[in-house]
């Protein structure tokens, strides 16, 4: 039967797909193949070639194992507080699964994990177009739907998919409190990126610089006189310290760095205890011997953290022929951050368009100093691979960008004619 559970939710998917896109017949077709290229590389992995690098990965068994245990408890129960979080809860949601559909077998949730993938890159699609063109919304979504390593992480037996959904669609909420008004949007925002944080804490940076950044825009506003903007920016700030107070009052989605209480007690001291010996571990572990001793340390590190966590491999650190598809991933990022670079300009012409690059500068300094090798280095990029593609129009590979200076504007313009068919 689980073959036929996993049948059923594939083409539950596409009737979603069918209905979330009954009048946009290009997006439509994005996120269809979006959905054949997840279901093929699942079918690929599950029944073909099991087994190949890249495509199944360790932490699965466990996630497995650990889903079992929490299956025999059965649904009823498992609907009962207290919740998981961190690792657990995606145990705990692979358990009430195998419990629901009363099968073990893995496809029935990389099914599930297929279709928070197809739905990232629809949230996608709808951050960019709030903050860009349709036209940049669609090559963008075009990119999510095809980025190779993307693809996989979104149908493997892992969290990457469940995070990256729920964290885009609370940037999309807020982004669209931002640019629309609608306040209940700013409160969905919360939930949907504290859910994502409880799967993992590196969302947590998002909601951070989030805070941080609508504080700024408060005291900005009573300097500049621009009192109509305070109130706005008090609100939103208040809903976010809620939030963060509610997270570190119960720990929820903070396991990784205390649990309960741990926001008030971690700063860099901690981190310099946490995070800042050498914990490299095997073939593919960079920067032996980096350890960090104190806050100076953590300042000048956290440039080159970041640079090896985003663009590693390197070409010399390749050991196999398997390391040529991390040196390809890397040659993407590569790309995106260069667009991002290009597209300042830009993003400066639009306060959500800042508080997007902040939320990403913000998550890529956690997982930099949280990883050491760039195995595990290109599982969690890809974690943020649909807010890195969002924050800037201007994606070499594929198009160009037209600067609009006779209307003296930086409207982009999108050339490339392929995407718009």
């Amino acid at each position: 039967m689980g073959h036929v559970y996993t049948v059923l939710i594939l083409l539950a998917t596409l009737l979603l797909v069918r209905l979330f896109t009954n009048e946009d017949r290009v997006l439509g077709k994005v996120l269809f193949w979006a959905l054949v290229a997840r279901a093929g590389i699942m079918i690929l992995d599950s029944y073909i070639y099991p087994g190949l690098p890249y495509l199944t990965a360790r932490d699965a068994s466990r996630f497995h194992s650990v889903g079992l245990g929490f299956a025999e408890m059965g649904f009823a129960e498992l609907l009962k507080p207290p919740y998981p979080t961190g690792s657990a809860l995606y145990a705990y949601w692979v358990g009430m699964v195998y419990s629901l559909f009363g099968t073990t077998e893995q496809t029935v949730v990389k099914a599930f994990n297929v279709m928070a993938g197809v739905f990232t890159v629809y949230n996608g699609y709808h951050i960019s177009r709030m903050l860009w063109t349709r036209n940049i919304a669609i090559q963008n979504a075009w990119i999510l739907a095809l980025f190779p390593l993307l693809v996989v992480y979104s149908q493997n037996f892992l969290r990457e998919a469940f995070f990256a959904f729920f964290l885009t669609l609370g940037i999309k909420y807020f982004i669209s409190w931002y640019k629309r008004g609608r306040t209940h949007h700013i409160f969905l925002a919360i939930i949907s990126i504290s859910f994502s944080s409880a799967f993992h804490v590196g969302a947590l940076m998002s909601l951070l610089a989030l805070a941080a950044y609508n504080i700024w825009l408060f005291v900005h506003s009573l300097f500049t006189g621009q009192t109509y903007k305070a109130g706005r920016t008090v609100f939103s700030t208040l809903v976010l310290l809620a939030g963060l107070f509610y997270m570190n009052a119960t720990g929820w989605g903070l396991p990784s760095i205390g649990g309960e209480g741990a926001l008030q007690e971690f700063g860099v001291e901690e981190l310099i205890e946490e995070r800042g010996g050498d914990r490299r571990a095997g073939r593919a572990a960079y920067l032996a011997g980096m350890t960090a001793n104190n806050p100076v340390d953590v300042v000048w590190q956290t440039p080159i953290r970041a640079a090896y966590f985003l663009f590693a491999p390197f070409p010399w650190m390749m050991g196999s022929v398997w390391d040529l598809v991390g040196l390809f991933d890397a040659l993407l990022y590569l790309s995106i951050f260069f667009g991002i670079y290009k597209s300042m300009p830009l993003i400066r012409q639009d306060p959500a368009r800042v508080i997007l690059l902040l939320m990403l500068i913000g998550m890529v300094i956690t997982f930099a100093w949280g990883v050491t090798n760039y195995g595990t280095g290109m599982r969690h990029r890809a974690k943020i691979v649909t807010v890195a593609v969002c924050a800037a129009p201007y994606f070499y590979p594929f198009r160009k960008l037209v600067f609009d200076k006779a209307r003296r504007s930086w409207q982009v313009v999108f050339t490339s004619k392929w995407f718009r068919k």
